[in-house]
């Protein structure tokens, strides 16, 4: 029977024999890294938080050693930033105050002087006067078909006008019948022309200048044929202008074809008074049979209105010593006349400049003091044209881009007396 002792003894053997077994494969463990002990567990812990973030870095230092991929992705951040860039500058520059560009000198050719403004003008004993009943003399030119040629009456090119040629008056050509003329053309064209008209008239006002507006009928003939229509043209542009002194109104251009002056004067009876009701001072003119060329009929029965001034047109290289003599019979007479238009070419509004009828027609102007505007203010391609058809200025015109009849009438301009020497 075993002994207690010796049991006690065996157990300790035993145990002993565990502990060493056991401490002998944690040693082989711990020296080849599988084992770790609860006080390696901090120190772990730490080294794994120091390794997790080691792949950030790496993937930092991978992205700086390819330097390929990043020359890529920078010329595409710089090609989405430049629209961004551009728009700063632009901005920066719309509030960065530039400084003015000196103006050039302008080479336009410009008379020596000025022609007068009068104020409010009437007719008195068959000669248009100022306000103190001096007579006085209009100079200037009429446009062409305003719906044809409207960039030579804008504010730019009126106040060259005035600025470089002197001229004191400009007649707005407004066409009733013939392409886009103002009776066929419909409300929109209406408005356009309307729109010209008022651009004008406030430029001549702002320059000094008086400002025909012409109810320019031509290829109509008769002015009854639109008469409703201008009836309702001229009641609504008194009553816009009434309180200006330079508008003047010419109610007919040219009757012509069978339309006898009986015919003018019953259109005129009936127009006049629409513009009088509203401006009992302004000054009208009215046309006068075969192109504004019949001055005799209208002696015979003149119209009974005041401050009424009849025109006359003249061609030079057409009209003669006839149409002449039939003007200055009138004018001796006491019939008011207007030279609402002229040229210095052929009737047709063709041709050379006939410098030999021109210079009398001129003596005629001068001697009774006419006041007249030629046709026509545009680079049209024919003889009375002002402007040299291959010139696209319109305003500040070089001597040299005049036509022959530019010229002519620039001449003319510049070697022009004042008016009070010229006074009859």
């Amino acid at each position: 029977m075993v002994s207690k002792k010796q049991k006690v003894r065996t157990v300790i053997l035993v145990l002993l024999l565990a502990i060493a077994i056991v401490g002998g494969v944690f040693a082989i463990s711990y020296y080849k890294g599988g084992v770790t002990f609860p006080w390696q567990v901090t120190a772990v812990t730490e080294t794994k938080e120091e390794v997790a973030e080691e792949p950030q870095d790496e993937k930092l230092t991978v992205t700086v050693v390819e330097p390929e991929a990043k020359e890529e992705t920078k010329k595409e951040a710089v090609t989405e930033e430049k629209p961004k860039d551009v728009k700063k500058v632009e901005e920066t520059t719309e509030e960065t105050p530039v400084e003015e560009t000196p103006v050039e000198e302008t080479t336009a050719a410009t008379v020596d002087n000025k022609l007068d403004y009068y104020g409010q003008l009437h007719v008195e004993d068959g000669v248009l006067v100022d306000a103190e009943g001096e007579t006085v003399q209009l100079t200037g030119v009429s446009s062409h078909g305003l719906s044809w040629y409207p960039e030579y009456v804008t504010a730019d090119s009126i106040k060259a006008l005035r600025d470089n040629w002197g001229i004191n008056v400009i007649r707005l050509a407004m066409y009733t019948s013939d392409y886009n003329g103002y009776c066929v053309a419909g409300e929109e064209i209406q408005s356009v022309l309307k729109d010209n008209i008022d651009e004008a008239v406030t430029a001549a006002t702002e320059n000094d200048m008086y400002v025909i507006i012409d109810w320019h009928i031509l290829n109509d003939g008769n002015p009854n044929e639109y008469k409703s229509q201008a009836i309702q043209f001229f009641g609504e542009i008194v009553r816009k202008y009434e309180d200006n002194e330079n508008v003047i109104y010419e109610i007919c251009n040219e009757p012509n074809g069978d339309t006898t002056w009986e015919d003018i004067k019953k259109y005129a009876n009936e127009v006049i008074p629409v513009i009088r009701n509203v401006d009992e001072d302004a000054l009208i003119l009215v046309g006068t049979p075969s192109y504004s060329s019949d001055l005799d009929s209208v002696l015979e029965a003149p119209l009974d209105f005041d401050n009424i001034m009849y025109t006359y047109h003249f061609y030079a290289g057409t009209h003669k010593s006839s149409a002449r003599n039939s003007l200055t019979n009138a004018l001796d007479a006491g019939l008011p006349v207007f030279i609402s238009e002229y040229g210095l070419v052929s009737a047709d509004g063709d041709g050379t400049v006939d410098t030999k009828e021109a210079e009398k027609w001129i003596d005629i102007l001068k001697e009774y003091n006419l006041s007249s505007c030629i046709w026509n203010l545009s680079n049209k391609a024919e003889g009375s044209a002002l402007i040299s058809a291959d010139c696209d200025k319109t305003a500040d015109f070089e001597y040299e881009e005049l036509s022959e009849q530019g010229q002519y009438f620039f001449d003319l301009l510049q070697n022009n007396k004042s008016n009070t020497e010229n006074k009859r």
